[in-house]
């Protein structure tokens, strides 16, 4: 298993080496939805949690409470920096490649609160956990169940698009359409 905080500082460090027209930076609050995304994700590919750190049912979603209070500071701001220095050569690679996935499935098209709404859909573990003002630790079985019965698309091929034409080469290596390319 991973320290929490290695898995935050990955989506911190990715986020921050993006492109910020593409990118909205990573506040405290899409980052622990991110990691709920990401231990839901390890438990659906691999079975077993991605981090030992529990995860509980605050009032905006799923939160890490140690990385909550590690970046509470930044409010709702991007967070600038990774909170401590770490290799990424010891993670193993099939773990980074869960990393990617979760990162470009959620992070790159949900704000924090789109990530939100997502956590706060009906069945899932955040929603079937929460009480107000309580906090309560959401079991890392319900996020498992819940994978089980509504997979992640983390491990789905996009389709394929079926309205883009893909241009052809004649015999001297130079691209054209196929004939009729134009009556869609």
């Amino acid at each position: 298993m991973l320290n929490v905080m290695d898995v935050a500082d990955f989506f911190i460090a990715t986020a921050n080496e993006g492109d910020p027209e593409e990118d909205d930076g990573m506040t405290n609050m899409k980052l622990n939805k991110l990691l709920f995304f990401a231990q839901a994700a390890s438990l659906q590919r691999f079975g077993k949690p991605l981090f030992d750190a529990p995860l509980e049912a605050w009032k905006y979603g799923p939160v890490v409470k140690s990385v909550y209070r590690t970046f509470k500071e930044c409010q709702r701001d991007s967070i600038a920096k990774v909170a401590q220095p770490f290799d990424w050569q010891t993670i193993p690679p099939e773990t980074l490649d869960l990393l990617c996935d979760v990162y470009r499935t959620y992070a790159r098209d949900y704000s924090a609160m789109g990530l939100m709404r997502k956590t706060h859909q009906p069945g899932t573990p955040w929603s079937e956990t929460y009480v107000p003002n309580e906090n309560k630790v959401i079991p890392v079985d319900s996020i498992q169940k819940w994978v089980q019965k509504q997979p992640l698309p983390i491990d789905m091929q996009p389709e394929p698009d079926k309205n883009i034409i893909v241009a052809e080469l004649d015999s001297q290596g130079r691209p054209f359409l196929p004939e009729g390319w134009e009556d869609d």
